[in-house]
């Protein structure tokens, strides 16, 4: 993801991507899942009877809140739910199709569309897709991926 945010800033947008490759990437990517926060106990404090002396002075008094502010409510992480992100990477196309929003079309052709040499195969399907990258430059990103037999 890096690497594409720095080819952005230094050479421009990145409108299309092309992939030659042998096996099909996976485009959407499935966040299931998430992280589970252990709720703390709640510590009930003893209630005291009168005439019961002794802790009660060891206790400390709650901080007393300045006039005209409201109490903040402490901020508590398990009230969002958050995916398990980590050692899980994203592929290029995912980062692509993430990065570039719902503007984004992603398509998979076998490389025996475009003939039946690998030579011919690459050749022409570099050609059919810069064609394309002209042709549709304001309307959409484009990520191709065209997949060759081994």
């Amino acid at each position: 993801m890096d690497e594409l945010f720095c080819i952005e800033k230094v050479i421009g947008e990145v409108a299309a991507v092309i992939s030659l490759q042998y096996k099909e990437e996976e485009t959407n990517f499935t966040e299931d899942k998430f992280e589970e926060f252990v709720k703390p106990e709640v510590v009930e404090k003893p209630v005291k009877k009168e005439g019961e002396e002794g802790e009660e002075e060891a206790e400390e008094a709650p901080p007393v809140e300045e006039e005209g502010e409201a109490a903040k409510p402490k901020w508590d992480p398990s009230e969002f739910k958050w995916t398990i992100t980590n050692r899980r990477a994203k592929n290029l196309p995912q980062v692509f199709r993430d990065y570039k929003g719902i503007n984004c079309h992603d398509e998979v052709k076998p490389a025996s569309e475009f003939g039946n040499s690998s030579s011919d195969q690459i050749s022409k399907c570099l050609d059919d897709f810069c064609g394309r990258v002209i042709e549709e430059s304001s309307a959409r990103y484009l990520y191709q991926q065209v997949i060759f037999q081994e």
